[in-house]
């Protein structure tokens, strides 16, 4: 039995991001990576299971995409920068 594939995603189609994991208690920045992914969703998707042991925040160019604390906590007012 034969399963249709999905289609691949050409290239041209997927965004850059850049993904920062940050220290939960100082908020610098640990690591980043650059991502390649098909939206704002998709790239939070990777950036959650690279980062799994920091906050995160995404990147596109000059604008935040996301901000997560570690362990998906909520933001709240205490919060330096919250969206």
């Amino acid at each position: 039995m034969l399963r249709a594939l999905q289609p691949a995603v050409p290239y041209a189609l997927l965004m850059q991001y850049r993904l920062y994991c940050l220290d939960a208690v100082t908020q610098l920045i640990v690591s980043a990576t650059d991502l390649v992914a098909r939206d704002d969703l998709d790239a939070l998707k990777k950036a959650e299971r690279l980062c799994e042991a920091h906050a995160i925040e995404i990147w596109q160019g000059a604008r935040r995409v996301a901000r997560v604390k570690k362990d998906n906590a909520p933001l709240n007012s205490e919060d330096r920068i919250s969206l």
